[in-house]
């Protein structure tokens, strides 16, 4: 056990127990005690407790019926992580200096048993809710058809009516209490009072005998059945969203070895604050979001990735992300709640299923627009001369199917289940209004370097003029490329050190991004390198190798100009490889009806290769670096909203011009402005980005207008009179058990 001294400790404020003392006293003798220099520190239930001395300690825990701290089988990461239980372990002490456990310090016994209560081992009681609630559903709708059969049955006494209408009432408002409710489900009252109004409606028509008490009956057996079969048809396709979620939580919920100068400490994920340092071995998940400090590794770069990538120093990684060699110390980004990878579900103000703009929209119609609708028909009743039980229940079935409750859930539960797809494929959202955002995009730009392309070209062929070789053209152009850090000089670089040419010693050199480089040979004459478009502002004629230029450009390949003095030495051809899958990403664009666009920094005839080469219709060639942010800016004043894919480190400008930005490979990294971060750096997890909330957003459409149609009909019949009351909770019943058949009919991808 950690003392008080221990600086990991002291710098969390108390929060004892709710069965305990103040948090100015020793939970043991009731004494008052300084935090800062407690005898003991527990944690127990999930909180920070401070003691005198250990004896009080002890004292505290035998009189709660708990074991002593010796006595409690404390977890290994790696244990959690699976889900077993270690052995028996001995008191708690500091740990060998020998395994991956080296220096590791258990917090207490509490934590283990925090662990795993987060992991869900006592599921009875959320099951046997679930149960009872189906169960009083059930027996709801049996109850509610009964009621809407004896009203239309002459021979049974009112008072028989009158007992079932109420059970089914009863029961409809046992199995909204006992099973929870989603957020993004309508107010309760939205439910209930429906049905609650119609019942009391009929009693009220049965007591007084009104002439319409039969028709009321009716109204209200069949409200309460349907609004049972609604509910549970609506719980039921949920239940597959809480299984998911919960299964994240649950993985998630690991222990991080925390770094504390030369020691460790364990802690939850929800204890690490951002800036620590946090140590992961082989073999464990990484409980936070965290930038790679020192180490590397190979790693999975997420939760159910069948793929593996190297994290080095620098790059970020999510929490879920599964360490497969070596070992990684990082510096935490996001804990708890924050982590991107639980950030839409589980933090209240930022649930994508309450807080996407069309599912709140929706809700908030359903909800406000319910009691317009009652008034309007009650109006409507009050005109036609009904009478007032009549005139209650026309307000209670008008309301019912105004509200459209399976329209507006099941709007919100397609959002909430392309988020996990979303994040099956490694893709993360900054908030709701970012993912409907993605939805909106119609045009996705690309960069061509490192993001359609390998970024790694090889040299293809080089062709020196008149007086020069092939060798003294490469020294030339990798002796100007030494401080440069393009793609085009590393390959020169390495072609140099293939074939043993030695660099020529160049002064001055001064780079060009996206143009090329200027430089003094060591022959003290001027050298220049680069494209056309660099020859041409240095003035330097290209005419003898514009037609070999054309050519190679036409081929797809880039080509370097070689100048000493006034005149060139030669020119060297490029050729850089598509990535893999850049042709399927741009294919699942066009398909879902995304304009891709191509930027590059390459010469006309190259640029379009590559967009042909790619199905690009739309290119943007010779595009330097600094001027991408000004043509993404440019095609927004189009009236189009546009998303800018590429990595943060290459492509900040036009990233930051765009509407939707989409960071490959930055998930988990400090905050940052991006709409979308990828823990991949795959160019279709990208393109998935926009096509999945696009999806999202129509099925969400359709399901709306599935639900809400024979609601809206019901109500106009009963409006003009055509239709009797009980149609609109049939209507609501039938709009429910379609849009959750639609919701079954999964898209493929």
């Amino acid at each position: 056990m950690a003392n008080a001294s221990s600086p990991r400790f002291s710098s969390f404020e108390r929060v004892p127990r709710s069965d305990g003392p103040s948090s100015s006293s020793c939970l043991g003798c009731d004494q008052a005690i300084d935090p800062l220099r407690a005898g003991h520190v527990a944690v127990l239930g999930g909180h920070f407790c401070y003691f005198c001395r250990s004896e009080c300690k002890q004292a505290y825990l035998s009189a709660l019926g708990e074991p002593n701290e010796e006595e409690v089988t404390t977890l290994r990461p790696s244990e959690v992580a699976s889900g077993e239980r270690g052995k028996k372990s001995a008191p708690v002490q500091e740990a060998s200096s020998e395994g991956p456990s080296s220096g590791v310090r258990v917090a207490s016994r509490s934590l283990a048993l925090a662990r795993s209560s987060s992991l869900g081992t006592d599921t009875g009681r959320p099951r046997r809710a679930l149960f009872a609630g189906r169960a009083a559903a059930t027996a709801g709708m049996i109850v509610g058809c009964l009621a809407a059969g004896a009203g239309l049955l002459a021979p049974v006494v009112d008072v028989v009516r009158a007992v079932l209408v109420v059970a089914a009432c009863l029961l409809l408002v046992l199995r909204v209490a006992l099973v929870p409710r989603n957020r993004a489900d309508s107010h309760v009252f939205v439910v209930l009072l429906p049905a609650i109004g119609a019942t009391a409606a009929a009693c009220v028509a049965l007591l007084v005998q009104d002439p319409h008490a039969a028709a009321l009956v009716v109204l209200a057996g069949v409200m309460s059945a349907a609004s049972c079969a609604v509910e549970m048809l609506i719980g039921h396709v949920w239940l597959g969203i809480a299984i998911a979620r919960d299964r994240i939580q649950r993985t998630l919920d690991v222990p991080v070895r925390i770094v504390q100068g030369e020691d460790t400490f364990e802690a939850a994920p929800s204890d690490v604050r951002s800036g620590e340092q946090v140590l992961v071995f082989a073999g464990e998940i990484v409980g936070v979001d965290a930038t790679v400090a020192a180490g590397e590794a190979c790693v999975v770069p997420w939760l159910d990735a069948r793929d593996e990538m190297m994290k080095r120093e620098g790059d970020p990684v999510v929490a879920g992300a599964r360490v497969r060699s070596n070992q990684l110390r990082m510096i935490a980004t996001w804990s708890g709640r924050d982590r991107a990878w639980t950030r839409l579900f589980s933090l209240q103000a930022g649930s994508i299923d309450t807080n996407a703009p069309t599912a709140r929209t929706v809700r908030h119609v359903a909800e406000r627009g319910a009691p317009v609708a009652a008034l309007s028909i009650g109006i409507a009743a009050f005109v036609g001369g009904a009478t007032t039980v009549e005139i209650v229940g026309a307000m209670c079935a008008a309301a019912m199917a105004f509200a459209a409750r399976a329209a507006s859930s099941m709007a919100a539960l397609h959002f909430s289940r392309a988020q996990l797809d979303a994040l099956a494929n490694g893709i993360t959202y900054k908030d709701p209004c970012a993912f409907e955002k993605a939805a909106s995009a119609n045009v996705a730009v690309l960069s061509a370097r490192g993001t359609v392309l390998l970024g790694e070209p090889e040299i293809v062929a080089v062709e020196p003029a008149a007086g020069f070789d092939a060798e003294r053209v490469i020294a030339f152009a990798a002796g100007a490329e030494m401080g440069s850090t393009d793609p085009f000089a590393s390959a020169l670089l390495r072609v140099a050190r293939t074939q043993g040419v030695h660099p020529d010693y160049v002064r001055n050199a001064k780079v060009q991004p996206g143009l090329g480089v200027t430089a003094c040979a060591s022959t003290g004459e001027r050298l220049v390198v680069g494209g056309r478009a660099m020859m041409l502002e240095e003035k330097i004629g290209v005419a003898m190798f514009d037609a070999r230029v054309s050519e190679l450009e036409g081929q797809g390949r880039s080509v370097l100009l070689v100048a000493l003095g006034d005149r060139l030495a030669g020119i060297i051809a490029l050729q850089d490889g598509l990535r893999a899958g850049a042709r399927a990403a741009v294919q699942l664009l066009l398909d879902a009806r995304v304009e891709p666009v191509l930027l590059c920094g390459e010469a006309r005839e190259t640029s379009e290769t590559i967009g042909r080469a790619l199905d690009i219709e739309h290119v943007r060639p010779e595009v330097l670096p600094a001027d991408r942010g000004a043509v993404v800016r440019a095609l927004a004043e189009s009236g189009n909203v546009v998303a800018v894919i590429g990595h943060p480190a290459n492509d900040d400008a036009a990233l930051a011009a765009a509407d939707v930005a989409i960071a490959m490979g930055a998930a988990g990294s400090a905050p940052g402005d991006w709409a979308v971060a990828l823990a991949g750096d795959q160019l279709r997890e990208a393109a998935l980005a926009l096509a999945i909330p696009r999806a999202a957003r129509e099925r969400a459409r359709a399901a709306m207008a599935l639900g809400a149609s024979p609601s809206l009909v019901a109500l106009l019949a009963i409006a003009f009179g055509i239709a009797p009351l009980a149609v609109a909770p049939l209507a609501a019943l039938l709009g429910a058990i379609a849009v959750v058949l639609h919701a079954r009919e999964r898209p493929s991808r």
